[in-house]
């Protein structure tokens, strides 16, 4: 495997990971756990980041399902795993609690594995624990006829140990006697203090004033600090209390004994709690993971092999974490590089987003990388970078202004080192810490070094030769935070492929600097470097709205041939049902025609009887003929049905979703082999000859990320009935609605449910617009208010 190179050593710092890692270490449930977190790097192979990931989503879903696979507090084992293994120890009580601990958790989670949904939805966790599970349960009877909950032996544990306890509690009680009687004769002659009795040197005492200490019979144990009080053991308690103390020492004794034999009985399963140990352990870390998912919303994007940038809807979540508290709203970000972009130059005025932007793209791939969720869309795309390298100046003063510029050209001399194909650089406030014209020189000729090398890169810039530089050269790309220019205030969305002014005059107007003053720096900056700022953007709008239009047209396209390929597939299935509805009636006219068929036979027999056979030869050859016509009708039909589904099922492939011609349920193909298909449907699987499959489209999907919880009816025939898209998004209502209403015709269903919240009415609206589109429906109609009044909507077809 690669070894990656991260610079510089505070990296972690720098983009802020520390703190994800803190979080993760917060919500581990074990020392080892906290450990793993702590020392957390990156990956850099493809299938091991992706299996990460899985493993921190099923542990996700779990949560969300409010079933989450079980785990608890549990504390190391392995120092007490050498003591063990060494032949004759013997360990202390809490060691073997601490083995009943993993054992029992071990017997939870194989539990929660006994449900087949709970080994599909958790393969690879399942797989984790499988391999780490040979332990032998029958080790905790043995530790529980031992031990107690506490962790206490338990006086059961053998006969001689419930016979020592057995005698103890016989000697308390008469020691109770004991006391009580010599207490009372004390007390009734004067002679205790108002505490009466105590404990010293493990032995039951009575308190006496110093002065009356020769009037009691018995051994001095103690005396206070103040010298006024003696602590006595009377004469008559001694030999039971020698009694009790030997209780003890036996029982001592027989408790080692019980644990010896205990330790003997464990050594042999040592290496199984060891793996079972090591399964718990590797669990609580993926289940530390998943709670900082839970709580920053986080998901799982996608990983190819190969270098991307491909973030949708990606915000910080560092500054997420802060926000929430706040009660404010963060704002995300969309960026994309890729496809011969590469290196993406971010420029506006200060405090609008930039740095955090491009902090936000190392802190996502450091966290992608070590196998963590992260905070954007889930069809992101992430690539596998084998370097980051980073140069973020911290907040100096003035006076180590030359040393802070001094240490970032010794960054960019490591960077033009080592920078290659897979390698991440960002760096912030490029060139900036000396004269900008020579800044701003070495740094173009930095950036184009490091460009050839053919690495991905965010930088932030306030400079005008690299905004010049990104536009003139390829793979290079500008980009800018967006700026509110009527209130001069960032409103920290990004642009990218459009240079940002850094609107240090209007700014200047607006803290009501003199226009004198401003108006001499305008002059000194010249008409040049204006000009080749507004040429630059205006050039870049032109740009941008033709891209624009271009995406338009591409998206325009898809949806058009989604939609032909969506009629063409209708269109099928009506001819199909057309011609298949012709065909049942042709064969209920064979079915009649067989009834008239045995009528015409009994009057043949009549006729016969009357000897009139002329016309019963008539008769017959009219119904020959007829029954014929009708045979010759079901065959032609019979072919068509079959031809079309011949037609249709070569098309189709591993991977398509299909369903049987004359069947209702759809599937996906799994494989296709001598003619024989392969359907998933639901939990099953099933082989059926492809002649017999027509294609069918894919069961509406939910997606988890969103956590929506859907409700979606199901008929007795297995299509969709009812639909819930509350706390849908516009775009996907309206897809819901259609994918509801197209199965319902093609299946001839007749009513239809949908519940979409009363609010503020936009879902209801967006329904009912959807609903109008269909000239096959009869009524829209909202039911009675205790059966959900505006907020559902039903349907007849």
């Amino acid at each position: 495997m690669h070894n990656m190179k991260l610079y510089p050593q505070n990296i972690y710092e720098k983009l802020e990971f520390n703190k994800i890692l803190a979080w993760c270490v917060e919500s581990s449930l074990s020392a080892k756990a906290r450990e793993i977190n702590l020392a957390t790097t990156p990956l850099t192979d493809v299938s091991e980041i992706n299996q990460k990931l899985d493993e921190v989503e099923e542990y996700v879903k779990s949560f969300q399902r409010g079933n989450p696979i079980p785990l608890s507090h549990f504390e190391g084992i392995e120092e007490d795993l050498v003591y063990l293994q060494k032949e004759g120890y013997v360990l202390d009580v809490e060691a073997i609690f601490r083995f009943y601990t993993i054992i029992d958790l071990g017997q939870n989670i194989g539990e929660y594995f006994r449900s087949a949904e709970n080994q599909k939805l958790a393969p690879g966790i399942l797989k984790i624990f499988s391999n780490g599970n040979d332990i032998d349960f029958s080790i905790k009877k043995e530790i529980d006829k031992v031990l107690d909950e506490n962790g206490e032996v338990k006086p059961t544990a053998s006969p001689e140990l419930m016979n020592i306890f057995k005698k103890i509690t016989a000697k308390e009680r008469e020691i109770q006697v004991i006391y009580e009687t010599v207490i009372g004769r004390l007390k009734k002659s004067g002679l205790l203090t108002e505490s009466n009795e105590s404990v010293r040197n493990g032995r039951r005492v009575v308190s006496v004033p110093v002065e009356h200490k020769r009037r009691v019979g018995g051994v001095i144990h103690d005396e206070s600090s103040t010298g006024k009080t003696v602590f006595i053991e009377p004469d008559e308690a001694i030999p039971v209390n020698n009694a009790i103390y030997s209780l003890h020492t036996e029982k001592k004794k027989e408790i080692y004994r019980i644990i010896k034999q205990l330790c003997d009985y464990l050594r042999p399963h040592a290496y199984a709690m060891k793996a079972m140990y090591e399964v718990l352990y590797t669990l609580d870390v993926i289940r530390s993971r998943a709670r900082v998912a839970l709580s920053l919303n986080a998901g799982k994007p996608i990983v190819k092999p190969g270098t991307r940038i491909q973030m949708k809807n990606a915000y910080n979540p560092v500054l997420f974490h802060k926000y929430q508290k706040e009660g404010k709203e963060v704002v995300p970000f969309d960026l994309h590089l890729m496809k011969g972009n590469r290196i993406l130059v971010i420029s506006g005025p200060n405090a609008g987003g930039k740095s955090v932007c491009m902090k936000s793209v190392g802190l996502l791939h450091l966290m992608v990388q070590s196998g963590m969720l992260v905070t954007c869309d889930a069809n992101s795309e992430f690539g596998v970078f084998n370097n980051i390298f980073v140069d973020i100046g911290d907040q100096q003063s003035i006076e180590d202004d030359l040393s802070t510029y001094s240490s970032h050209l010794k960054s960019m001399k490591y960077f033009s080192d080592f920078a290659d194909s897979d390698t991440l650089f960002l760096i912030d406030e490029f060139g900036s810490g000396t004269d900008p014209r020579i800044g701003g020189a070495i740094a173009e000729g930095i950036l184009k070094h490091i460009h050839k090398s053919g690495a991905y890169g965010v930088v932030t810039t306030h400079y005008s030769n690299l905004k010049y530089f990104a536009f003139k050269t390829k793979g290079v790309v500008n980009g800018s935070m967006e700026f509110d220019t009527q209130r001069l205030i960032p409103t920290y969305a990004l642009y990218v492929g459009k240079p940002g002014s850094s609107f240090a005059y209007e700014i200047a107007s607006m803290t009501g600097l003199q226009e004198k003053i401003i108006a001499y720096a305008r002059h000194k900056t010249g008409d040049n470097e204006r000009a080749i700022d507004q040429l630059l953007i205006s050039l870049q709008d032109e740009q941008k709205e033709l891209q624009d239009k271009l995406l338009a047209a591409y998206d325009k396209e898809a949806r058009l041939n989604s939609l032909i390929k969506n009629y063409e597939h209708l269109h099928k299935e009506l001819e199909f049902r057309r011609k298949k509805l012709k065909l049942n009636e042709k064969e209920q006219n064979l079915h009649q025609l067989a009834e008239q068929n045995r009528l015409i036979q009994q009057t043949v027999k009549e006729i016969k009887k009357s000897k009139d056979l002329d016309k019963a030869k008539q008769l017959a050859e009219e119904h020959k003929t007829k029954r014929s016509e009708v045979q010759q009708s079901i065959k032609k039909l019979k072919e068509e049905v079959h031809q079309t589904v011949k037609d249709e099922s070569k098309t189709l492939k591993p991977g398509d979703y299909a369903r049987m011609y004359n069947g209702s349920y759809s599937g996906q193909i799994m494989m296709i082999e001598k003619g024989m298909a392969e359907l998933q449907l639901g939990y099953m699987t099933v082989k059926i000859p492809v002649k017999e499959l027509i294609p069918a489209r894919a069961p509406l999907e939910i997606n988890d990320r969103t956590s929506v919880k859907t409700h979606i009816g199901i008929d007795r025939v297995g299509v969709r009935t009812k639909a819930d898209v509350r706390g849908y998004p516009l775009s996907d209502v309206a897809k819901t609605v259609e994918e509801l209403v197209d199965n319902a015709l093609i299946h001839n269903i007749s009513s239809l449910t949908i519940i979409h919240g009363k609010g503020n009415g936009v879902l209801r609206k967006a329904v009912i617009e959807k609903l109008r589109e269909y000239k096959e429906i009869t009524e829209i109609f909202h039911p009675e208010e205790e059966f959900g009044g505006k907020g559902t909507t039903h349907v007849k077809l």
